[in-house]
Formats: C-alpha cells, sequence, structure tokens
C-alpha cells in the first residue's frame, strides 16, 4: 500500500468518524438544548472518551457549525446532481424531491434539530435555522437548479415565480413540527403534481369527458 493510499484511507475514516459524532450530537442537543450539552455528553453519545473528541472537534461550537455545514452541504449536493435532460420536467422533480428525502432519512436528529427555533441555539446557524430562512434557501437554491436544468419552454410562468410556489408546495408537505418527511414517491408525484397541474381538473374531465 502507497504512502498516498494510505493517508487517503485515513483522511476517509476521520471524515466517517466526523459524521458519526456530528449526528450523535445532534441527538443530544435536541434532548439537553445547546447550552446544557457537554462535550462529555456529546462523546458519551458517540463512543468516544472526552479528550478523544478534541482529535475532531475544537469545541462544541464548532461540532454545531460543522453539523449546519453538514446539513447544507448535503442538501445543495441534491441541487448539483446532474438532472438528465432526456426526461420530461415532472420526472426531473420528483428525482431531486426523493434524494432530498433521502437526505432528510440519513440526517433527520440533524434537520430536525436545526428546525428548533430556540433562542439559545448559536447565532451561526446560518441557513436553516428556522422554517423561514429554510425556505427562503431552499426557494434561492431550487431557482438555481430551474436556470440550469429547465427550459423556460416548460414553464408557463417566470423561473422565480415557479421557484417560489415550488419551494412553497413542498414545504406545506412537510411535518407538522417543520421537519422534511422521508423519502416517499407518491408525495414527490402529488408535490410535481400541484406545482405543474394545480388544483384543478382538465377541462375534458370537468365537461365529463372521458
Amino acid at each position: 500500500m502507497s504512502i498516498r493510499n494510505g493517508a487517503d484511507r485515513r483522511e476517509r475514516a476521520k471524515e466517517h468518524a466526523r459524521r458519526d459524532i456530528l449526528l450523535a450530537a445532534a441527538g443530544v442537543f435536541a434532548r439537553r438544548g445547546y447550552a446544557a450539552a457537554t462535550l462529555q455528553e456529546l462523546a458519551d453519545a458517540a463512543g468516544f472518551a472526552a479528550p478523544s473528541l478534541y482529535r475532531y472537534f475544537k469545541s462544541k461550537e464548532e461540532i454545531f457549525r460543522s453539523l449546519v455545514e453538514l446539513v447544507v452541504h448535503e442538501m445543495d449536493a441534491t441541487f448539483e446532481a446532474p438532472a438528465d435532460p432526456a426526461l420530461p420536467l415532472a420526472a426531473r422533480l420528483e428525482i431531486l424531491l426523493l434524494s432530498q428525502g433521502r437526505i432528510a432519512d440519513a440526517l433527520r436528529p440533524a434537520i430536525e434539530l436545526l428546525q428548533q427555533a430556540g433562542h439559545e441555539l448559536p447565532e451561526a446557524v446560518g441557513k436553516l435555522r428556522s422554517p423561514s430562512s429554510g425556505l427562503a434557501y431552499y426557494e434561492a437554491r431550487f431557482l438555481a437548479w430551474l436556470r440550469k436544468n429547465a427550459a423556460q419552454s416548460e414553464l408557463r410562468h417566470p423561473a422565480e415565480i415557479v421557484a417560489r410556489a415550488f419551494a412553497g408546495i413542498a414545504f406545506a408537505f412537510r411535518d407538522p413540527d417543520g421537519s422534511a418527511r422521508p423519502a416517499d414517491p407518491a408525495r414527490a408525484r402529488l408535490v410535481v403534481d400541484l406545482a405543474l397541474q394545480g388544483l384543478a381538473a382538465p377541462a375534458d374531465r370537468r365537461r365529463g369527458v372521458a
């Protein structure tokens, strides 16, 4: 094994450990609150001795900041993944929503924690601190996705209006506490159908045409 390969393996192992610590920390923060949670509790939850935690993070605040960065990075990646232009727009949108549902499943403790709007959370929580800021973040990222992956001829309205409407519909199907729903093909199809087709039945159905 080359020195380079060994270094790469160690770096991957370190990143895996950091991710495990962050997800375990999310549960502790949610249960105890940011201010009350201690580094010892965070270490215990992740299966580490407290001094070992300093190999990966310098402080509790850095753990929380990194937790935010993890969620934002993973969600950003869903918007940046290539979309197949050969697929209809509806199919491209369903794929996007399902990929975001899978991220919600994998990072559920972290996402649920970041939806809390408690005053004790650090100011550095950032883009996903509250449902309103999360909605603004989603709208901006979705607008960028539309400009890259949808032709204007596929949209009935300007991309800015479509992004705002789609983000609002997607957020309307979150859980009552504001947390993202898990991946669900039927829900993804419903969100896309509402966004692209609206609420009214087609004219031929309203006239009783089969």
